[in-house]
């Protein structure tokens, strides 16, 4: 009588677990949202928004760049949909991009290539204009 207590609840844990596995989440959206992921579906050439959604929730959630996105949320306490909004609006707001897209285009790159040299570019620049700065600082310095 042990023995089949203890069997019961094995089969239960394991239809427990079955279920678990075989659960997928209900996403509850706007029709306009609905058009709108189906259109960029079509536009990608998938019929299917499943793997659409899918790939965009593991880049959000599983992807390094989304780790960084859940600890930039943590450390700035907001939420990850903020976080994400925020790190678009900034990029959108200040970022000329249809120069970029000029540039890219006239230097033979795409315009994600193009701002990645940029931003390389433009690092590079200003790390060496702060060391010529802190030379003369420096050379000013010594003289009085």
């Amino acid at each position: 009588m042990v023995e089949s207590a203890s069997s019961g609840k094995r089969a239960k844990a394991s239809d427990d677990d079955a279920q678990e596995a075989g659960c997928r989440p209900t996403f509850y959206m706007s029709t306009e949202l609905l058009a709108e992921i189906n259109a960029q579906c079509e536009a990608e050439g998938n019929k299917k928004r499943s793997p659409f959604l899918v790939e965009l929730l593991e880049l959000v959630l599983t992807s390094p760049m989304g780790q960084q996105l859940r600890e930039n949320a943590e450390r700035n306490r907001r939420g990850l949909v903020h976080e994400l909004e925020e790190n678009l609006l900034l990029f959108n707001e200040h970022i000329p991009t249809e120069r970029i897209e000029e540039l890219a285009a006239a230097s033979q790159r795409n315009p994600d290539q193009m701002l990645v040299r940029l931003v390389l570019l433009g690092l590079r620049v200003y790390e060496r204009s702060i060391a010529r700065m802190e030379a003369e600082i420096d050379a000013s310095s010594g003289l009085t």
